[in-house]
């Protein structure tokens, strides 16, 4: 029967034990797995070389890649930038223009398809607007 196995010790007695107490030592093959030297060159390390992250944040980032190649490789186009101006141009002479209408009375005309004769010969007109009179 062990001495400690009815009695609790105490929290001195325990703070004390553990100060005795020494760890074992770690075998060598175990220390060798652990921390492995490398002897690859360090260009070869860099590509070798992984980090973990989370699959959302990847998604992203390539969205975010194809996006930013995708809008570089679209051709430029240049941006309009219209500008308005207001420009106060001075009168030299000032003119009162009058114009004087006068309506006459309309007079009862009579229309009769039967007088309505085909046309002999057709010679158009083009009447441009700076020939036109109002």
């Amino acid at each position: 029967m062990e001495p400690f196995e009815k009695d609790e010790l105490s929290e001195g007695e325990l703070d004390r034990l553990l100060g005795e107490w020494n760890a074992p030592t770690a075998p060598a093959r175990l220390r060798a797995a652990l921390f492995q030297k490398s002897h690859a060159p360090w260009w070869r390390r860099l590509w070798t070389l992984s980090i973990p992250i989370p699959l959302p944040i990847a998604c992203v980032l390539v969205l975010v890649i194809a996006a930013t190649v995708w809008r570089g490789a679209m051709p430029r186009v240049p941006q309009v930038i219209v500008k308005t101006e207001r420009v106060e141009v001075p009168v030299v002479q000032e003119r009162v223009i009058t114009k004087y209408v006068y309506k006459k009375e309309k007079a009862a005309i009579s229309f009769d398809i039967q007088g309505l004769k085909p046309v002999a010969e057709l010679r158009p007109r083009i009447i441009r607007s700076a020939d036109a009179k109002n």
